[in-house]
C-alpha cells in the first residue's frame, strides 16, 4: 500500500476506490476479540485512503463483514458520482462457497437490483475471463457477474482473483481487475480508470502499464 499511495501521490485523482478483501474477517462473525482486530485493520486502511482527501467508493469482498458501514461503501445500489460519472457496486464473491463472511450464489446476483450506471464496482470478476483465472488454471469469476458486464456500456472493476491483475473487454464493457496487495500472490499494482472509454492496470513491481481503450 504505501507503493501505492505513494505513486498516486503524484496524480490528479478524482476518487480511489477499493475492490474488497479489505481485511479477513474470518471467524469476526462469532468472535468478538476477531472481530475487534478486523474492525481495526479496516479502520487503519480508510485513514490512509481517506487521508488523500478524495471521495472513496469501496465494496465489501467475500473476506469482509458484508454490513461494513465506513461512508463510500456502494454495495446493494448504493450510488456516488465522481466527476459526472456514476458508480454503484455488488460486493462479496461466489458461486464457490468456502466459509467466508460475504459469499452469495449466481441466482442471488442475478436478482439483485443495481442501478443503472457508469461504472461497476464489483468484488467477483465475470467468468470466461483472464480476469478470474487463478494460479491453478481454474475459473474464480461468475457468471451472473459476467451477464452484467455483457450488458454495461460502461467500465467495471473488480478484485478477488490476487494473480488476476489486468484489463480486458468484454462485449462493450472495459474490465479491469486491480488484484491484490496482500498474499497469497500479493503484487504492487494499482487500476486507473480514465473514464469510460480507458482504463490502465500498472504494475508497480516491472513497471508495465496494460491499457484497454474502447
Amino acid at each position: 500500500m504505501d507503493r501505492v499511495l505513494g505513486y498516486l501521490a503524484g496524480l490528479e485523482l478524482d476518487a480511489i476506490l477499493l475492490v474488497g478483501d479489505l481485511s479477513c474477517a474470518r471467524g469476526a462473525l462469532y468472535d468478538s476479540q476477531r472481530r475487534e482486530r478486523y474492525v481495526g485493520r479496516v479502520g487503519q486502511i480508510f485513514e490512509r485512503v481517506t487521508a488523500r482527501g478524495v471521495p472513496v467508493g469501496y465494496v465489501p469482498g467475500n473476506h469482509d463483514l458484508p454490513e461494513l458501514d465506513w461512508s463510500g461503501n456502494l454495495d446493494h445500489g448504493r450510488t456516488m458520482q465522481v466527476a459526472g460519472f456514476s458508480i454503484t457496486g455488488i460486493g462479496g464473491a461466489g458461486p464457490a462457497r468456502f466459509g467466508f463472511p460475504y459469499e452469495w450464489t449466481e441466482e442471488e446476483i442475478r436478482t439483485r437490483t443495481v442501478p443503472a450506471c457508469d461504472l461497476l464496482l464489483t468484488h467477483c470478476p465475470p467468468s470466461d475471463s483472464l480476469l478470474g483465472r487463478t494460479a491453478s488454471g481454474s475459473d474464480g469469476g461468475s457468471l451472473a457477474i459476467r451477464e452484467r458486464a455483457l450488458r454495461h456500456h460502461g467500465v467495471l472493476a473488480c478484485g478477488h482473483i490476487h494473480e488476476a491483475a489486468g484489463v480486458e473487454r468484454i462485449g462493450d464493457c472495459l474490465c479491469l481487475n486491480a488484484g491484490g496487495l496482500g498474499q497469497p500472490h500479493g503484487r504492487a499494482g494499482v487500476g486507473l480508470i480514465e473514464g469510460i472509454d480507458r482504463v490502465r492496470y500498472v504494475d508497480l513491481d516491472n513497471g508495465v502499464s496494460s491499457v484497454l481503450e474502447r
